[in-house]
Parts: C-alpha cells; structure tokens; sequence
C-alpha cells in the first residue's frame, strides 16, 4: 500500500470537525504547528509516525481509519467487537484476551 495524502487528508479534516476541534484547538491538544495541520490536511505534507500515533489517541480510531484503508466488511476487529459488548463482558474478554497475549509462550 502507498500512502495517499490526498485521501488522508479530507480524512483528517473529517475527524477534526466532527470532534469539534479548530485547526487551533487542535494543535494545542497535538503540539503540532497549525501549519502542518493545515498541509497534512491539504494532503501536502505525510504525517510521521509520531503524529499518525498521536491523531489515534486524540481521535480514539485506528491508523486504518486515518490511513483510509478499508476493512473487509466480515472482518471485525477485536477492539470493535469488544466495544459493542457489555461492560462486565467487556472487562472479562479483556482479561482473557491479556492473559493469552502475557503466557503466548507457554500456550504455543
């Protein structure tokens, strides 16, 4: 896959106002200058991994989301799924699933 500022970019000017965020808010949450807001944006300048990373805290999506790839639409992803279920399900899987990943050694 080659990265696409020109599609990344409307990406990330929807996330921005759907959250309700100005180019200034935004780059005082991000420590990004305006600037490079407004050229990532603009599809001009390709976000680092720093700020790729940075975007998906603030916006709480994947690099997928960001990066506009698109899923399969029957492949769900865990955190998705996770994130439709009942919180005491929720924190149960979520356990689970830690403890496959912490002893993935001794499992394997």
């Amino acid at each position: 896959m080659k990265y696409d500022g020109y599609v990344v970019g409307p990406i990330l000017r929807k996330l921005r106002e759907d959250r309700g965020y100005s180019l200034t808010q935004l780059s005082e949450a991000t420590g990004l200058s305006v600037s490079t807001l407004i050229q990532m944006e603009q599809g001009g300048r390709n976000l680092s991994m720093k700020s790729l990373y940075v975007l998906m805290e603030l916006y709480k999506v994947d690099a997928n989301t960001i990066l506009g790839i698109n899923k399969r639409e029957d492949c769900k992803s865990i955190d998705t799924r996770l994130g439709k279920m009942e919180k005491e399900k929720r924190a149960y899987f979520t356990a689970s699933f830690l403890f496959m990943l912490e002893n993935a050694e001794a499992i394997v």
